[in-house]
């Protein structure tokens, strides 16, 4: 099982780039390096399912810390003041990295683009359960195998 919270993935993000992203850039690379663990590994990275908003996935608990507590470090906090960290196992940090080396240059609209397109876990949710709807794991696990199998690297 995950235990990681999307937040402590953020961070592991923002360590990477070593400055600070928009808030979208972070939810959606924590959302692809979900969508690729789930299909490596068969389990979710992260603890929290995201949702299909309008700009495309966000886990809700990194908007709600980031609208409360804001990212002067540009890291995600929790209400306690901590920094969440992950200590990925070899196999998680090798997704996260890999997420890092491929997507990582992409501005944080590019990023939204290519996880809301059409037919994508994003549309099938915003679209089919409605605004804000919970994406189910077996849908992005799916999306995500198909890439693989396509030796596609887009999200």
């Amino acid at each position: 099982m995950p235990n990681y919270s999307p937040a402590a993935v953020a961070n592991a993000f923002a360590d990477l780039a070593g400055h600070a992203m928009p808030q979208m850039k972070l939810q959606k690379l924590t959302y692809i390096a979900d969508g690729w663990n789930l299909a490596i590994a068969g389990v979710p990275l992260v603890d929290a399912q995201p949702e299909a908003w309008d700009n495309g996935p966000v886990f809700r608990s990194i908007w709600n810390r980031l609208r409360d507590l804001g990212s002067a470090s540009g890291k995600v906090r929790d209400y306690d003041g901590s920094t969440p960290t992950a200590a990925f196992t070899d196999p998680e940090r090798a997704v996260v990295q890999h997420v890092w080396n491929k997507y990582g240059q992409k501005s944080a609209r590019e990023l939204s683009d290519l996880t809301h397109q059409p037919n994508t876990p994003w549309s099938r949710s915003y679209y089919g359960r409605g605004r804000n709807a919970v994406i189910p794991n077996e849908d992005i696990r799916a999306h995500y195998l198909a890439l693989a199998q396509a030796g596609r690297i887009l999200a």
